[in-house]
């Protein structure tokens, strides 16, 4: 069985993780789009090689989860912090018509 899907597979893997190291998750997610494929033709029985190429996708995916989480981290306090302003702003406005 050749490997070359699963090559495939990790290079794109490997693309994954430096566009969410970027933020660019829309070139992420088309990339994901096109690993997957890859990954689902895999058969079950594979060679020490190929387990270990697998288990190397599964470390970057989850250093990507981990990207994902602190960008959407990041987004939730960028966004309570641009509601306090609002309501700052707000109470301003509301303070100045009494």
């Amino acid at each position: 069985m050749t490997d070359e899907p699963l090559d495939r597979a990790l290079g794109l893997s490997q693309a994954i993780e430096a566009a969410a190291v970027e933020g660019d998750w829309l070139r992420a997610a088309a990339l994901v789009e096109e690993r997957s494929p890859l990954l689902m033709s895999l058969s079950p029985t594979q060679t020490p090689e190929a387990l270990e190429k697998i288990r190397t996708i599964q470390r970057i995916d989850v250093a990507i989860t981990e990207h994902a989480k602190a960008g959407s981290d990041r987004i939730a306090s960028q966004h309570s912090e641009a509601i306090g302003r609002i309501k700052a702003v707000s109470l301003y406005h509301t303070t100045g018509m009494l």
